[in-house]
């Protein structure tokens, strides 16, 4: 089973920006965030808060948040490629749309929350539930649901095609 590249782009694209606005959403509804300053957290988180103040490399606050949405797609893109080779090599993945969405969702929030964020933060992770649950539906929702569904609509044509 060959790579889709041109698809994995724009499922990237589709996964990138569900969850983004999700984001953007929830932490307007919970917080009154605005978008604009999620991004520039993303930025903060990867780069390091020292690299966007006025002193810094990229003190401009649009560099902080445009830098934000690519640091943010470069992740989303990354678990769309990740999902891809999975799903082309692992029979079981195709076996069932909804627990496939599931289970990467819930592997996508794992991996995001207890090993990468941390690394990133150099904070321990602190479990709460409310938010775990809240994340994870997110990222089950917004790439779960249609990496799965788009690859399996894939794979299900090129094997009829066979």
């Amino acid at each position: 089973m060959g790579f889709p590249c041109s698809l994995i782009l724009k499922a990237g694209l589709l996964a990138g920006t569900l969850d983004i606005l999700s984001a953007f959403l929830y932490s307007y509804i919970k917080t009154g965030t605005t978008p604009v300053v999620i991004l520039q957290y993303i930025a903060k988180v990867a780069f390091g808060k020292t690299t966007f103040t006025p002193q810094g490399p990229a003190g401009d606050p649009t560099v902080l948040t445009i830098t934000g949405l690519l640091v943010h797609f470069a992740i989303a893109f990354s678990w769309t490629v990740l999902f891809f080779f999975l799903y082309s090599r692992i029979k079981l993945m195709r076996q069932n749309k909804i627990l496939t969405a599931f289970v990467y969702g819930i592997f996508v929030w794992a991996m995001m929350s207890i090993v990468i964020l941390p690394l990133w933060n150099n904070k321990a992770f602190v479990f709460k539930a409310e938010n775990a649950a809240i994340s994870a539906a997110i990222l089950i929702i917004a790439i779960g649901l249609p990496l799965s569904f788009i690859a399996h609509n894939y794979y299900s044509k090129k094997a009829t095609n066979l």
